[in-house]
């Protein structure tokens, strides 16, 4: 059973009815942000019960918005390792560090999270064709969640989409096209018109609400993992940027449901060199995203020239003493290679540009030894293996050709 109740626009406070699919703008450009009974649900649920759930995201059930998690679209989804990373953290100087590790969902990576939500929701309000652009890891959930939901899913990728990708949405079924990456700001218009011509659910980057509640479901977890205590500093990769402001959200209900310690962490976001809008933005004082002019950052995510929520990602950085670090391509593959050689967790560059940040911010003094500090690594190394280095590996043909120890 859910306890949503009806959305409500990041700006100006409307309220809208939650029962009918709701394009996720607001008149005065808004985001819709699905609102819950939080004052029922602290009667009736307990957190007893939910640490008695399953071992996945579903475990949060009443706080998602499908009205019967038994028939929900999923693959076991969520409920991810929160890794104690003490070798890494030596290394860099860190004090308490941890690592999300999301490449341990089905596709591999977070967006199974929001994908099975949304598409959960949408097959209970009838809607059976749904359309979005996505730089790959969204093409790939989406494509095979609806496959899982028996919906038809239309996936527009940039050609320089990693293999990964392309392979997993055409293995789908589904419909998928693929842009020219230097036409990549098209993309979102092209997929509006689309929308209007054939009828097809838009459901790219916060173009509808459902996508955020999925997410949301990393705060709920770090929060549990830690023993219902908040992080000093959770350390975010963002692209179009649902997922930073997905954990805030699932943060703040979890404040107001009285069951989490502590104050809101400050986020820290991370973005490549070659496409940066929030973190220039945020060092020029600005409330939104300016267009990013020629991207030039690897295949795969963070490719959001026009961030669509922008404005919102802003307001948290600045109201939670956060801030953002772009880094280079180059710095994200040797954090990368940190991230295993230390850890072994094989994560994507876009994950590795958190660990690249962290370096920098506790270098200046940013964040300290003293606070407690999470990296999201949102995907698997194996979504991204063309992009990551190539090593010489010796051949052998008998004992004597290895040498021990070397």
């Amino acid at each position: 059973m859910t306890y949503l109740d009806h959305f409500e626009c990041s700006e100006c406070n409307e309220r809208l009815p939650a029962d009918i699919p709701q394009s996720n703008t607001c008149k005065d450009g808004g985001l819709l942000y699905a609102r819950y009974d939080l004052e029922r649900m602290k009667r009736e649920v307990s957190m007893e019960r939910i640490a008695r759930g399953p071992a996945s995201m579903w475990r949060y059930g009443p706080l998602l918005p499908v009205d019967d998690i038994e028939n929900a679209v999923t693959l076991g989804e969520g409920w991810t390792p929160l890794n104690q990373t003490e070798r890494l953290a030596q290394e860099i100087g860190a004090g308490e560090l941890l690592a999300k590790n999301e490449g341990m969902c089905p596709t591999g990576s977070f967006k199974d999270r929001g994908a099975a939500v949304t598409l959960s929701r949408y097959r209970e309000l009838g809607i059976q064709d749904v359309i979005l652009n996505s730089s790959g890891n969204a093409g790939s959930a989406f494509s095979l969640y609806a496959a899982r939901a028996g919906m038809h899913c239309v996936s527009i990728l940039p050609t320089d989409s990693q293999t990964s990708s392309k392979k997993q949405c055409s293995l789908s079924g589904g419909e998928r096209y693929l842009l020219s990456a230097d036409r990549w700001h098209e993309a979102g218009g092209l997929v509006d018109e689309l929308s209007k011509r054939h009828g097809w659910f838009n459901i790219g980057t916060m173009k509808e609400p459902f996508r955020t509640e999925g997410k949301k479901t990393m705060g709920y977890e770090i929060a549990e993992q830690l023993g219902w205590e908040m992080p000093d500093v959770i350390v975010y990769p963002a692209g179009g940027g649902t997922g930073a402001i997905a954990i805030w959200k699932g943060l703040e209900e979890l404040m107001e449901l009285g069951w989490v310690r502590g104050k809101l962490p400050r986020m820290l976001v991370t973005q490549y060199e070659g496409c940066a809008p929030i973190v220039k933005a945020f060092d020029d004082g600005l409330e939104e995203c300016e267009p990013w002019g020629e991207i030039n950052i690897p295949p795969g995510g963070l490719k959001a020239p026009a961030p669509a929520a922008g404005k919102q990602i802003l307001r948290i950085m600045r109201e939670t003493n956060g801030g953002g670090i772009a880094v280079s391509e180059s710095e994200a593959l040797e954090a990368v290679a940190q991230l295993a050689a230390l850890e072994g967790i094989f994560a994507c560059p876009e994950a590795g540009t958190t660990l690249a940040g962290l370096k920098k911010a506790l270098k200046s003094g940013f964040v300290s030894k003293d606070e407690r500090v999470v990296l999201v690594s949102t995907g698997s190394g194996l979504k991204s293996v063309p992009t990551l280095p190539e090593f010489d590996i010796p051949q052998i043909e008998s004992a004597d050709d290895v040498n021990a120890g070397a």
